[in-house]
């Protein structure tokens, strides 16, 4: 193997044990803790942000957040699913990057998700051959 594609296997290994750092405490957390209003109060997340998170939780919706980051970041683990991992994970990235552009406006949680969004995207990316091969395949019709 040469030297870039170890490189770039390295790189994949190293982003995908971060984002399942990342999203497997998170999901896990969701799942089994109510949150602490005043933590998300400390880092300066009151107002909208903390409103939202909250219709969240009591909806019970928090729930569907809690798994997919969970069964995402596992599936980020292996290598043999780590590619679904990432189509998993890429909805759940892009929501939490633009929640922080659009309703909490944290600059240091908005870089955060922006690098966890790069990430996930560059997972995707490094496997473009194959997305290429399944949606965007020659079709002899239109319709």
């Amino acid at each position: 193997m040469n030297f870039i594609k170890r490189i770039i296997l390295i790189l994949s290994y190293i982003f995908r044990l971060f984002l399942a750092y990342v999203y497997i405490p998170h999901g896990y957390e969701k799942l089994t803790s109510k949150i602490n209003p005043q933590e998300y109060i400390d880092f300066g997340l009151e107002g909208d942000f903390l409103e939202f998170y909250l219709i969240w939780e009591r909806t019970n919706f928090i729930w569907v957040i809690g798994v997919a980051q969970l069964i995402g970041g596992v599936l980020l683990v292996f290598k043999r699913t780590y590619f679904f991992g990432a189509v998993w994970l890429l909805p759940v990235s892009i929501g939490m990057f633009f929640c922080h552009v659009f309703i909490s406006h944290a600059a240091d949680f908005l870089f955060f998700d922006l690098i966890v969004l790069l990430l996930n995207l560059y997972l995707l990316l490094e496997n473009f051959n194959l997305i290429k091969s399944t949606f965007f395949q020659r079709q002899k019709t239109w319709i």
